[in-house]
């Protein structure tokens, strides 16, 4: 039986190549998914469409910003790392807010360890998944009762759909944690979903970075700055 710490490093090998992969490719490979998705189950294919679709909106392409020495700057969004998908319930509305989450997560650039105990959702799941373009080990399966032992390792984000004390719980948990500190994306509003239908979800995900390249000379042009008054 493979152990937590063998699967967290699988999937973190896994980001480390799906974070350097460009935003075209991880868009098809998770369209592949979505296909798959649609032949078991629409509902979920349609959540996963959608966010597929912010985030081609919000991340396909850098925003410029200014380059006021001459320089061209770049903001782009990156992958954190892993991020733990937590599921606790087995109603269909927490699967459609699972679903959002887990496709935000990939589309961001991240590895995704899924902790359920939805059998359903998981076979479902892992069907669409083997079945599609996605890097090996990229998403992996844990048992529920292994949450906690995962937010202990290096996970990046937490997502979860579940109640307000675990909601608590794990937040507690996350600012108890040494290292780098952990986000937490939680859904605990099954009615209404805010998270799930929330546009900007995939935002929640990313890390933003900037490239900066001197297009002038080195340092850029000296002429346009300018000291004192």
């Amino acid at each position: 039986m493979v152990n937590n710490a063998t699967i967290f490093s699988d999937v973190l090998t896994a980001w480390e190549g799906w974070n350097l992969t460009d935003f075209a490719e991880q868009r098809e490979c998770l369209l592949s998914v979505q296909r798959n998705m649609n032949e078991l189950n629409a509902t979920l294919a349609s959540v996963m469409a959608f966010h597929i679709q912010q985030a081609n909106l919000l991340l396909a392409n850098p925003h410029v910003m200014p380059g006021p020495t001459g320089e061209t700057n770049e903001l782009y969004a990156a992958g954190r790392g892993v991020v733990l998908v937590i599921l606790e319930s087995e109603e269909a509305q927490a699967k459609i807010a699972a679903m959002a989450q887990i496709t935000a997560a990939l589309i961001a650039g991240n590895g995704v360890i899924v902790c359920s105990g939805n059998d359903k959702f998981n076979q479902i799941l892992k069907s669409a998944v083997e079945r599609s373009r996605l890097p090996i080990n990229l998403v992996q399966f844990v048992a529920l009762e292994e949450a906690s032992t995962f937010i202990d390792f290096d996970v990046r984000v937490v997502g979860l759909v579940g109640s307000k004390d675990t909601e608590w719980q794990v937040n507690h948990q996350l600012a108890n944690r040494d290292g780098a500190i952990g986000l937490l994306v939680s859904e605990t509003d099954l009615a209404l979903q805010p998270a799930a239908h929330d546009p900007n979800l995939v935002l929640r995900f990313i890390t933003e970075r900037t490239r900066t390249i001197n297009i002038t000379a080195v340092g850029g042009n000296a002429t346009l700055l300018e000291l004192g008054s």
